[in-house]
C-alpha cells in the first residue's frame, strides 16, 4: 500500500566545513530554498554538488580556487557565477537565484500552467508532497490535510468542502482517471494514488467551483501535471517492510528524457509486525510499473506519454447485513495518457488522448462480481495568449465509458451469507459524453483579475441537454495577498458501482470567497462557502438520497519557527444537510470542527521529526430499529430507524509520528524512514457490525496503531 510509500518527509544530512570543502545553501528572492540546483566549478565540473531539500550543499575545492569560479543553476533562474573572493571568509554562505524572465518568455508562460492557475487556492509541487505530514509521499495523501479535504475514511479518494469524491475528479496531463487510487474496495475506495511523486512536476487543488476547461466534475478538482524538464539523471532502488522498488529519471538526449519505476508489494513482514492491530486484514499484494516519456519533437511541437500498469490483490474480514466473513478483491488496469503540444507565436494548442481499462472481481458471502471497465477519451484545446490583459483557451472533450458487471447477487439484499439464495445478473452500462467549453480571463487592474466559463454537451444517446457556467474575481490588497469570489452551476456523471450500477447525472450550484495571506515565515487562509448538490445516489444500506446541501468555514494557519520548526494548524466547521424523499437530514459529515495539527523538527544534521493530529466528531449513521424473520431468505431483515443520520460515532482523534534522516557521501544519499500511525492505539470507530438477529452491536474501527519503516538508496546521475 502507498503508506508503505518511500520518502515521507526527507531532509539530507549535516555538511561540516573542512579545510576543502565549501558549504553553503541556494535560495530564491523570497528566502524559500532551491532543491536540486546544480553547483559546480567552471574548470572542474566533475567536483560538482547538487543542493539538498534545504538548499544546502558541500562541495570540493579545487586546487587553486582562486582561478575558478563557481557555477549555480536551476532550470527557470538566471544562472549565478562568483569568483573566490566573493566566496571565501564568510561565516554563512547564502546564494541567491533570480527567476530567468528571458528565458520563461510569453509564450512559455502561457505554456507552463493552465489558465486557471490564477484562481485555484492551492498549488502543490514535489516537494511540497514529500514534505507533507501525512501524505508518506502520496501526491493524493497530501491533499487530505489540506484544510478544504473533508476525507474522514482514511482514504486518498479527494473529498473536498463536504462533497463525495466521486464528484470531484483527478486529471492527470488533461485526461481525467476515475477512481485514481489502489487497494480499491467494491465501492471505488482506495488507500493510496496511483501516481508516483518522483514524476509529478505540479499539481492544482480547485476546492470550488472547478474550472471549466474541464468537464464532469460538480464539486472539486486536482490537476495534476508530469515533469516536463529533467534536471539531471537519477537512479533509485527502496525496501520497507511491505515493497521492493525502483525508479529510474534517465535523460536520453538534450530535450528527451524517461522515467520507470516499479514496485513489488508483499505482506508477511508487514502483518507479523502488526498482526495485534490488524486483525481483519488477511493478506495483500501487488505488482505495478510506470513509463513516462517525453520528447521534443521541433522547436515547438513536444510530445509526452505515461503508461501505468498494475495488478493487485487483497484478502480481509469484512462485515455485511448481519453476517462477518471473509471478502477477497483482485484488480488488473492499464492507463495510457498522450499528450501532444504545439507553441503558436500567441498561444499553445493541446491534444490528450487516454486509454482506461480494468478488470477487477470481488466475492464475499454469497455475493460475487466481476466487472470490466474501459474508457477511451479525447480533448483538443487552444489556449490563446493576448497582450499581457487577455487569455483565452477553447476546446472540445469526447469522453466514452463503458462498463461491463457479470454479478452473482443476493436474492434477498438482507441475506448475504454463503448458503443464502441468490441470482445472476449481467449488466452492461455505456455513456458517450461530448463537450465543448470556452473559457476567458482578462486583468482588470494590476490588482484585480475576472475570468468566466460556459461548457455545454452536446446530448447523445438520449442524454439531457445541459450547460456549466461559472465566474472568479480576484483582488490582490497588498504584498502576498489574495482575496478570491467564485461561484458556478457544474455537472458530472457518477462512476457505476457495485451499490449504483447506472450513470446518474449530478447538477451543483457553488459560491466562494477564499482570502490567502503569504508572508516569508507564514502563511493564513480562510474561506467560506456554500453548495447544493442535486443528483440521485445510494449509500451502502441503500438509501435513497437527492439532494445535499453544505456551509463550510475554513481557518488554517502555517508558520515556521527559526530555522528548524514548522507549525501548522487548521479548522474546518461544516454544516451539512442530505435529503430523503421529502425531508432533510443531518449529513455524514455534518462537523462543527474538523482540526488538522502538525508540528514539524527539520534538522538535517540531526533529524526529521513529524507529529499530527487529525480530531473531529464521528460521523452520522442510521441504526437498526428492529428485525424481523424471512423464512424464504433464511436471515433476519433489519428495519431501519426512522431518523435516518439520528446517531453517531464516538469522536475521532490521531495522533502520528514520523521521522526520516538521510545520509549522503558524494553523490549517493540513503535514506532511512519510519512512522507510527495512531500512536495512542486509539478504537476510532468506522461502521457498525451486528449479530445476525441484529440483536447485538459492536463496532469496527479505523487503522489502530501502525507500524512502518523502510530504507532508500537514491544515486544522483549528471
Amino acid at each position: 500500500m502507498r503508506w508503505i510509500l518511500m520518502v515521507s518527509i526527507l531532509l539530507l544530512g549535516n555538511f561540516a566545513f573542512t579545510q576543502n570543502l565549501l558549504t553553503g545553501r541556494v535560495v530564491d528572492s523570497r528566502q524559500k530554498p532551491v532543491f536540486a540546483a546544480n553547483v559546480y566549478w567552471n574548470k572542474h565540473p566533475q567536483l560538482g554538488a547538487v543542493t539538498d531539500f534545504e538548499g544546502q550543499f558541500r562541495i570540493a575545492l579545487p586546487q587553486n580556487p582562486a582561478a575558478d569560479q563557481l557555477i549555480v543553476s536551476f532550470i527557470g533562474y538566471q544562472i549565478r557565477t562568483m569568483n573566490w573572493l566573493q566566496l571565501k571568509g564568510k561565516e554563512e554562505l547564502v546564494i541567491v537565484l533570480q527567476e530567468d524572465a528571458t528565458q520563461l518568455g510569453e509564450v512559455k508562460v502561457c505554456a507552463k500552467d493552465p489558465i486557471s492557475q490564477k484562481f485555484s487556492v492551492v498549488r502543490m509541487e514535489k516537494m511540497d508532497v514529500y514534505l507533507n505530514p501525512v501524505s508518506n509521499g502520496d501526491p493524493l495523501k497530501a491533499i487530505t490535510f489540506l484544510p478544504s479535504s473533508t476525507n474522514t475514511d482514511e482514504m486518498a479518494n479527494p473529498s473536498i468542502r463536504g462533497s463525495s469524491s466521486d464528484k470531484s475528479r483527478v486529471m492527470l496531463n488533461g485526461v481525467p482517471v476515475l477512481n485514481p487510487v489502489r487497494n480499491s474496495q467494491i465501492n471505488g475506495m482506495g488507500n493510496f494514488s496511483l501516481f508516483n511523486t518522483e514524476i509529478i512536476h505540479k499539481q492544482y487543488v480547485y476546492a470550488s467551483n472547478p474550472p471549466l476547461s474541464y468537464g464532469n466534475t460538480s464539486a472539486g478538482l486536482v490537476e495534476i501535471e508530469t515533469v516536463r524538464e529533467l534536471e539531471r539523471s537519477m537512479y533509485q532502488f527502496s525496501s520497507s517492510l511491505a515493497n521492493l522498488g525502483f525508479f529510474l529519471s534517465q535523460r536520453i538526449k538534450e530535450e528527451s528524457f524517461l522515467q520507470v519505476y516499479g514496485n513489488r508489494q508483499f505482506d508477511n513482514a508487514f502483518l507479523k509486525l502488526n498482526e495485534s492491530n490488524l486483525e481483519d486484514l488477511k493478506e495483500f499484494g501487488s505488482i505495478d510499473g510506470g513509463i513516462n516519456f517525453r520528447t521534443q519533437l521541433g522547436d515547438k511541437v513536444s510530445f509526452n506519454s505515461f503508461n501505468y500498469l498494475i495488478d493487485e490483490n487483497y484478502e480481509a474480514v469484512d462485515y455485511l447485513y448481519g453476517w462477518t466473513g471473509i471478502s477477497k478483491a483482485d484488480n488488473r488496469r492499464l492507463i495510457s495518457i498522450s499528450n501532444l503540444l504545439v507553441t503558436t507565436p500567441q498561444g499553445l494548442f493541446r491534444l490528450n488522448v487516454g486509454l482506461d481499462g480494468a478488470r477487477n472481481s470481488y466475492r464475499m458471502g454469497n455475493l460475487s462480481s466481476r466487472g470490466r471497465n474501459e474508457k477511451v477519451y479525447a480533448s483538443a484545446q487552444y489556449k490563446w495568449q493576448g497582450k499581457g490583459k487577455n487569455q483565452l483557451q477553447i476546446g472540445v472533450s469526447e469522453e466514452y465509458n463503458r462498463y461491463r458487471f457479470r454479478d452473482s447477487i443476493p436474492l434477498y439484499y438482507f441475506a448475504v451469507s454463503p448458503e443464502a439464495p441468490n441470482t445472476y445478473r449481467d449488466t452492461l452500462l455505456t455513456n458517450h459524453n461530448l463537450e465543448g467549453y470556452a473559457y476567458w480571463s482578462y486583468k482588470l487592474s494590476k490588482r484585480w483579475l475576472f475570468s468566466t466559463g460556459v461548457r455545454l454537451n452536446a446530448p447523445i444517446q438520449g442524454q439531457d441537454f445541459y450547460s456549466s457556467s461559472q465566474f472568479s474575481l480576484r483582488y490582490q490588497p497588498g504584498k502576498g495577498q489574495t482575496i478570491l469570489l467564485s461561484g458556478g452551476k457544474y455537472h458530472n456523471y457518477s462512476t457505476p458501482n457495485y451499490y449504483q450500477k447506472d450513470f446518474v447525472l449530478n447538477k451543483s450550484y457553488q459560491l466562494a470567497l477564499d482570502y490567502d495571506w503569504e508572508t516569508r515565515k507564514s502563511s493564513y487562509h480562510a474561506a467560506f462557502y456554500y453548495k447544493k448538490e442535486e443528483g440521485d445516489w445510494k449509500d451502502a444500506d441503500f438509501f435513497n438520497f437527492q439532494d445535499l446541501k453544505v456551509l463550510g468555514l475554513e481557518l488554517s494557519a502555517d508558520l515556521f519557527w527559526g530555522r528548524y520548526f514548522r507549525f501548522s494548524f487548521s479548522n474546518t466547521f461544516l454544516h451539512q444537510r442530505m435529503k430523503n424523499g421529502t425531508q432533510w437530514y443531518d449529513g455524514d459529515q455534518d462537523l462543527v470542527y474538523f482540526a488538522k495539527v502538525s508540528l514539524a523538527f527539520n534538522r538535517p544534521e540531526w533529524v526529521n521529526l513529524g507529529v499530527t493530529w487529525v480530531g473531529r466528531p464521528g460521523l452520522h449513521y442510521t441504526s437498526v430499529r428492529e428485525s424481523w424473520y424471512d423464512r424464504n431468505a433464511n436471515a433476519w431483515q433489519p428495519v431501519y430507524s426512522d431518523q435516518i443520520n439520528g446517531e453517531r460515532y464516538n469522536d475521532y482523534h490521531n495522533l502520528s509520528l514520523n521521522a526520516s534522516r538521510m545520509i549522503q557521501v558524494g553523490k549517493l544519499a540513503v535514506i532511512v524512514f519510519g512512522s507510527v500511525n495512531n500512536i495512542l492505539n486509539r478504537n476510532n470507530q468506522s461502521s457498525l457490525e451486528y449479530s445476525s438477529d441484529y440483536s447485538d452491536l459492536t463496532f469496527r474501527h479505523y487503522q489502530k496503531r501502525i507500524y512502518y519503516f523502510g530504507v532508500i538508496w537514491q544515486l544522483n546521475g549528471n
